[in-house]
């Protein structure tokens, strides 16, 4: 029982708000995780590149925890971006002491990893993190009001460039959205991070 408290704050990740719509509420954190998880186990089994499957897997499941500390921060909103880097190190830090010591050793190697997306592993899971945004607001056609496939590219593009099946999927996914007239909205109205 000595960890009960420090294993339920991981629980505090189903509370953070994405910007992403989930029915009519606000994704979470915790459901961005899972589905990144879903579609890395999909895309291990499609990619050339020998991976190592059980670090991507705990990276994407360790690599939003601090947004229990600062919560999650829009790829649109510039302002909060500026000093996104220094309050993620900062909160790695304070998740560190609040969880297992073995798990916290573990969190910090992963998320720093994760982070300096050297390794083909954080490669792999920062194009995850990327495309299970876009697959999400799939089913939320509003949400896309004031998006442009331009700007998409721009963001996301990129990070597919390691993993041709991911990009020939992200590509299948931009010209489905452009048939279906996601981008000929005019509202501004912003998502995705």
């Amino acid at each position: 029982m000595a960890h009960l408290n420090q294993l339920r704050y991981f629980y505090h990740l189903k509370s953070v708000e994405r910007h992403n719509s989930q029915g009519k509420r606000k994704e979470s954190s915790a459901e961005h995780s899972w589905s990144g998880l879903v579609l890395a186990d999909y895309f291990l089994g499609k990619v050339k590149q020998k991976l190592d499957k059980i670090k991507v897997y705990e990276m994407l499941l360790y690599h939003d925890l601090v947004e229990i500390e600062v919560g999650d921060v829009n790829i649109t909103d510039g302002d909060k971006r500026k000093g996104k880097k220094e309050l993620e190190l900062k909160a790695m830090q304070v998740v560190k002491q609040k969880i297992p010591i073995e798990m916290g050793n573990k969190f910090v190697r992963l998320f720093q990893e994760f982070e300096d997306g050297n390794t083909p592993e954080a490669k792999f899971c920062k194009a995850i993190d990327a495309l299970d945004a876009v697959i999400h607001e799939l089913d939320y056609k509003h949400d896309w009001k004031g998006w442009t496939e331009d700007f998409l590219r721009e963001k996301k593009s990129s990070l597919f460039e390691p993993f041709p099946e991911m990009k020939e999927f992200f590509e299948e996914v931009l010209t489905q959205v452009r048939k279906e007239g996601y981008f000929s909205q005019t509202s501004q109205k912003t998502v995705f991070v």
